[in-house]
C-alpha cells in the first residue's frame, strides 16, 4: 500500500476535499496495519488501554505523514553534506543529521503561538494573545546555540510526534550512502546547489542533487 501512503501524503497539501480524502486514506492504512504484526500492533500494545482504536489510527497517520514531511526536504541537505566530502565517511550520523536540521530546518517557522501574558521580546512589549512565530532557520545563526537539532522538531508539549522516526530515516539514508556507494561525490560544487522554496509551512529544499560515482560497492559471495 505504498502508493496509497504517497497519495495520502500528497493530498494533505491540497484543498479541503483533498485533505478529507487524505485523512480517509490514512485511516484505511492504519486499520490495515493493525491487522498485521509490526509497528502498528506494537504501538497499540504500548499505549494505555483506554486509548481508542480511532486514536491509534490518528497516531499512525501522524507517523506516516509527519515522518516524510521532515525527511522530504531534509534528505537532500543531509546527503549533500556527505557527498561534498565535507564530512568524514565515519561521521556520527546522528550528530550530522541534527546539525543539518538545525541549519536547514524542514519548516521555516514554528506553528502559531500566542502569548499567555504581557511579555517583552527584544525591547518590544507584546500584550496577551499576541500571535508569535519563531524563525527556526534564524536560530541557527545564534552564536550561543549549542549542538543538536535546535527547534526543528519543536520542544516540550509541542514536540513533533515523528521526531524519532524522521531522525532514524535520515541517519539510515546516510549509512546506506556511505556503506553501499563509497565513491559517490557531488558532481558540482556545493555552492552551486540550487534551493527552491515552496512557501507556506514547507521549508526550502534542493532542486536537484547531481552526483557521480554512484557505483554500488561490490559484494563477495552469491545473492
Amino acid at each position: 500500500m505504498l502508493d496509497d501512503a504517497v497519495e495520502a501524503c500528497r493530498r494533505m497539501f491540497g484543498d479541503d476535499a483533498d485533505v478529507a480524502a487524505a485523512m480517509g486514506g490514512f485511516a484505511r492504512l492504519a486499520a490495515t496495519a493493525m491487522q498485521h504484526e509490526g509497528l502498528a500492533r506494537e504501538l497499540r500494545e504500548r499505549l494505555p488501554a483506554d486509548v481508542t482504536d480511532e486514536q491509534v489510527h490518528y497516531l499512525l497517520s501522524t507517523l506516516l505523514f509527519v515522518g516524510q514531511l521532515t525527511t522530504g526536504p531534509a534528505l537532500g541537505f543531509v546527503l549533500a553534506r556527505v557527498l561534498a566530502g565535507s564530512e568524514e565517511r565515519d561521521v556520527d550520523t546522528t550528530a550530522l543529521v541534527d546539525d543539518v536540521l538545525r541549519r536547514d530546518p524542514p519548516a521555516p517557522f514554528t506553528l502559531w503561538r500566542f502569548t499567555a501574558q504581557e511579555v517583552e521580546l527584544a525591547g518590544v512589549v507584546l500584550p496577551p494573545r499576541t500571535p508569535v512565530l519563531v524563525d527556526l532557520a534564524g536560530t541557527a545563526d545564534d552564536p550561543d546555540a549549542g549542538p543538536g537539532p535546535g527547534l526543528a522538531f519543536g520542544a516540550g508539549p509541542h514536540l513533533c510526534a515523528a521526531v524519532h522516526l524522521a531522525r532514524a530515516e535520515l541517519a539510515a539514508a546516510v549509512d546506506v550512502l556511505v556503506t553501499d556507494f563509497p565513491d559517490a561525490r557531488l558532481a558540482v560544487p556545493a555552492a552551486d546547489l540550487r534551493r527552491i522554496d515552496p512557501g507556506g509551512i514547507a521549508g526550502s529544499r534542493l532542486a536537484a542533487l547531481p552526483v557521480h560515482g554512484l557505483r554500488p560497492r561490490e559484494r563477495s559471495g552469491s545473492s
